[in-house]
């Protein structure tokens, strides 16, 4: 059906470009001048013509089915490689029922997923989420043995698992690369079980880097268009040097398969992770004690810093590394440990990598300053407790409303931000929010603390009134907001 609506529709465009060329060449002939006048010819009409196909030599067609062939030779090298190395992974519980068939009419088993040998002597990286729950894990070699997996450590803030099967005799692992090495525009395969296919090989090439989608707590994944369906998880991506550089994990589907956004976890972030589970059981991750954001064009304007260059502090924690290191809401970072920064999940990698207790030097944008602070990160504390989005009760609060950003706010005391799980003291809440108004188009939403706005502290009710009396609101203005997710920064344009 597609293709006959393509046919038809190329058929109506060479009726209107038949047409175009008719009535440009009417418009060239009228304009001609008559005899004896002195005004210019009109320049020649654009050619709507398809140039005509060159046709190759047979050295040429040689050539280019030689280049074919050798990158062909290049996949079917890679593929007998790695293969040997790919594992299918099934998490097995009492109640696993059969949940559809494969095209070769073969009942599939859900909870299958896949994995790549790391070590020959029996570990095994994949996902969390394919191992994730209290069934057992079998695993399942190229050569079709099978074992049940003794050891079972995950990481579900980067999504990435390690399993060991015992007693495993005559494992080839996998050679482990370096994904900061690859870039966006290379050749990669992705290997694993699609749909319970085992040992299935595409191609594809890294379409993205740095990317966060939302799933786990730590993200910074290669995104790639080589075909990744349900059943790859866990299985490797892989350079055409034959080295695993990701462990695909994710797609983005509206169909539920490939819809050619695949995502895999960097494998240099990965294989830190299982060396901290292989060493402690757990991940020992450091922590700053910052709020970041990127900084788009409209912050950019107000921090006066080119865009995309460095993140913009929002919070620092009291008592924490950044707090003792002397970094302040407002700093632009720069560098960490002479890395440049400029995405947040890109400097998460950084932070989180960090040795506990080591001296880092970050370099920050303070008015328009350069400044070199020393930091020492420490241990990443325990995630606090989640509030359970309760809602605020303010009924009794002073009110005010801003007729022309299209926000109502009223005072608010800790104990009740405290119950909505914002850590705020000073500043003003937003009650209301002007459906299509301009901060409802700058993304602010009941419930948010407004805390500055324009780098001015807002400590209460009748201060904020004062402030924007004082303001041009027909100049943008520049809030830091608090809410639930943390602290950002908001534009409001005029």
């Amino acid at each position: 059906m597609r293709i006959a609506r393509s046919t038809r529709m190329g058929c109506i465009a060479c009726m209107v470009t038949a047409f175009l060329l008719s009535t440009v060449a009417i418009g060239h002939a009228s304009a001609v001048p008559e005899t004896g006048t002195t005004k210019n010819k009109l320049t020649p009409s654009v050619t709507f013509t398809t140039p005509p196909l060159k046709t190759l030599t047979d050295s040429e067609v040689k050539n280019a089915i030689q280049s074919a062939k050798h990158l062909s030779k290049a996949f079917r090298h890679i593929s007998n490689q790695l293969l040997p190395s790919v594992v299918a992974i099934e998490n097995r519980t009492e109640n696993s029922q059969t949940t559809g068939q494969t095209p070769n009419g073969m009942p599939s088993r859900g909870g299958v997923g896949s994995g790549v040998i790391i070590d020959p002597n029996g570990w095994i990286m994949t996902n969390n989420h394919v191992v994730a729950g209290a069934g057992s894990i079998i695993v399942r070699l190229h050569d079709g043995r099978e074992f049940m997996a003794e050891q079972v450590m995950t990481d579900p803030k980067t999504d990435i698992a390690i399993v060991r099967i015992p007693n495993a005799k005559n494992l080839t692992a996998a050679k482990i690369g370096n994904s900061n090495g690859s870039y966006v525009g290379d050749w990669v395969l992705a290997l694993g079980q699609p749909f319970g296919l085992e040992s299935t090989v595409t191609a594809g090439i890294i379409s993205a880097k740095g990317r966060g989608i939302g799933l786990s707590d730590s993200e910074n994944h290669i995104q790639t268009d080589a075909a990744i369906n349900p059943g790859n998880s866990g299985g490797p991506m892989v350079n055409l040097d034959g080295e695993v550089i990701g462990i695909n994990t994710a797609i983005s589907s509206s169909s539920g398969g490939s819809d050619g956004v695949g995502f895999a976890v960097p494998i240099n972030l990965a294989n830190w992770v299982a060396n901290q589970l292989i060493d402690h059981g757990s991940v020992q991750r450091a922590f700053l004690g910052v709020g970041i954001q990127p900084i788009t064009q409209k912050l950019a304007d107000h921090f006066n810093v080119p865009p995309k260059q460095g993140l913009l502090i929002t919070h620092v924690l009291p008592k924490s590394p950044a707090a003792n290191a002397g970094v302040r809401t407002g700093d632009i970072l720069l560098k960490f440990a002479e890395a440049r920064v400029s995405a947040p999940n890109e400097f998460q990698t950084f932070v989180e990598r960090a040795k506990i207790g080591q001296t880092y030097q970050l370099t920050i944008n303070r008015n328009g300053t350069l400044q070199n602070l020393n930091c020492v990160p420490q241990s990443q504390p325990n995630r606090p407790a989640e509030s359970g989005g309760k809602q605020m009760n303010t009924s009794h609060s002073n009110r005010t409303s801003s007729g022309r950003l299209g926000i109502r706010v009223g005072d608010f005391d800790s104990t009740v931000a405290g119950k909505m799980g914002i850590d705020a003291t000073e500043g003003v809440l937003i009650l209301a929010i002007q459906p299509g108004g301009q901060a409802h188009r700058a993304g602010m939403v009941p419930g948010m603390i407004l805390t500055e706005v324009n780098h001015k502290k807002i400590e209460s009710l009748s201060q904020f009134n004062q402030l924007m009396s004082e303001l041009n609101l027909d100049e943008s203005l520049l809030f830091l907001t608090k809410s639930q997710n943390g602290s950002q920064f908001v534009v409001i344009d005029s």
